[in-house]
């Protein structure tokens, strides 16, 4: 992995909103973002690749604003590594294939690591457990890569602060839950919401989670326009997609009604 200066003072003042150092950050990592896309993704087209890039550099955003140097043993590059790696291969899939992430391993790990307190190896050591001899069995890296998508979304209960009646005082797991949806328990309607954040595109998942303030700081428009690269108009459409995305997964896997 080719190394990557970027400073601590930097990476704060991207996550204070200043848009120069984030996009230093993100210039910095693009020949890393680059290089990952060719060799997970070798057949893509020239479009897909820009289309990956921009996915990648929204998952780079999301992690530049939830890292934290000093209780991170890892440089932002570790940190950031994995989960683009992971938002390429995803993207490409989904591109090339009508296939759907299986929600059972999120749904597994979520009850393990509920009845274990949050301790992930814990909760490893109960799902691995429960895989011996199973057809179901999970490696310890798709566990670790489920933790992950899981621990991306937390403040699902903070409202909008929305205008013009664009989200207003409702939360983003109101706003993914589809009315005609079979579960109609609040927390139960949270966690589908959190785990359908991690099944739709970086970017549209980022537009919500800034806008709803999920496990960041809940931005501006101005400021995530910034951060995405895109107008007023095109954050809004990717709100508006986000939501679709996440209830069509939804109605995929047969969550509703």
């Amino acid at each position: 992995m080719p190394r990557i200066e970027i400073t601590d003072a930097q990476i704060t003042a991207a996550q204070t909103g200043d848009q120069d150092a984030m996009w230093a950050i993100v210039q910095a990592f693009d020949p890393m973002m680059s290089n990952i896309i060719r060799t997970s993704a070798p057949s893509a087209s020239a479009t897909d690749v820009e289309d990956l890039l921009q996915e990648a550099r929204a998952v780079l955003t999301q992690h530049v604003h939830d890292y934290d140097s000093e209780s991170s043993s890892a440089a932002l590059s570790s940190f950031v590594y994995r989960a683009v790696r992971r938002t390429v291969q995803e993207t490409h899939v989904s591109m090339t294939s009508a296939i759907t992430v299986e929600p059972g391993a999120a749904l597994r790990v979520k009850r393990a690591l509920w009845e274990h307190a949050g301790n992930i190896e814990e909760a490893w050591a109960s799902v691995s457990a429960e895989s011996v001899g199973s057809r179901n069995s999970m490696s310890r890296e798709r566990f670790m890569a489920t933790v992950e998508g899981l621990a991306s979304t937390e403040s699902l209960d903070a409202p909008a602060a929305g205008e013009d009646g664009d989200g207003g005082s409702l939360t983003l797991a109101d706003v993914l839950a589809d009315p005609n949806t079979q579960v109609t328990d609040p927390i139960e309607r949270r966690d589908l919401a959190r785990w359908l954040m991690t099944q739709i595109p970086a970017r549209q998942a980022l537009a919500l989670r800034a806008f709803y303030g999920v496990n960041m700081t809940q931005q501006e428009d101005r400021q995530t326009c910034a951060d995405l690269g895109v107008s007023g108009a095109a954050l809004r459409q990717l709100r508006s997609k986000g939501t679709k995305s996440a209830r069509s997964v939804a109605t995929t896997h047969g969550l509703a009604a």
